[in-house]
């Protein structure tokens, strides 16, 4: 499959210096803490295009791999004794921080397959391991995943590796343990299906981020997309992700 990589897109090119590393084993590790401490949001939708998140559209596969714990705090997982796995997902498109160094990676090994690791959440919504299988989503499936991409030295046989915090929660997939595009929710009339991973991924891409939300050019972009598929206000999460920006008067 060819990469689909959109090259104009804004994204946060990482350091893969070894003297860095430590540093950014650090810094990954306290965004996962603080992530652990944030107020637990019950609504169900892929996660908003921020400073950290990287959003990639990808086809699953039937492969999983042993990751280990990544940046997550010891304490989490120990009991598992290291018994965390990822599932093998091929890349279509992706944005945000880590796109480079990802496309980077990928072209250096002449393929498009990267690696995603689940997590779920505790009751005092916190991260905690994945306690399904660790083929999450429906081999063969196309997805929208939300996700932060380890630091280089934790990366499982040189594939990129990223964790998919609050999986069932942030990832759009079809699988028996998220929220896709296989669900028909109350309201909807076969008209107004929810929407493919890959039209979610095109209405993020015109999305303003979220530490730019005056930006007046995304803003006009994001209008001017909404006009063109007025069927997002309708269907879900389009209807969901859009809501926020129609509240507040910016669309």
């Amino acid at each position: 499959m060819a990469l689909r990589f959109d090259r104009s897109l804004p994204s946060l090119a990482l350091i893969a210096a070894v003297a860095a590393a430590a540093s950014h084993i650090d810094a990954a590790a306290a965004q996962v803490e603080a992530l652990s401490r944030a107020r637990c949001t019950m609504s169900i939708r892929p996660g908003a295009r921020d400073s950290l998140t990287t959003t990639l559209l990808g086809r699953a596969t039937g492969d999983t791999i042993e990751a280990g714990g990544g940046v997550v705090d010891e304490s989490i997982w120990y009991w598992s004794r290291g018994a965390i796995y990822g599932q093998v997902v091929r890349v279509d498109s992706m944005l945000g921080p880590g796109s480079d160094l990802t496309r980077r990676a990928l072209m250096a090994r002449r393929s498009t397959e990267v690696l995603v690791v689940p997590w779920g959440n505790s009751p005092g919504c916190g991260i905690d391991v994945w306690r399904h299988s660790a083929l999450w989503t429906t081999p063969d499936s196309s997805g929208l995943f939300s996700l932060r991409l380890r630091p280089e030295s934790l990366w499982v046989s040189g594939r990129p590796t990223f964790d998919a915090f609050f999986a069932a929660n942030y990832s759009y997939a079809d699988g028996p343990y998220t929220v896709g595009p296989h669900f028909i929710f109350n309201g909807s009339t076969r008209a107004d299906r929810s929407m493919t991973p890959a039209e979610v991924f095109a209405l993020y891409a015109v999305m303003p981020p979220v530490t730019q939300p005056n930006d007046s050019i995304a803003l006009a972009r994001l209008r001017a997309w909404l006009r063109a598929h007025p069927a997002v206000r309708t269907r879900y999460p389009g209807n969901q992700i859009v809501q926020g920006w129609i509240l507040d008067g910016r669309q």
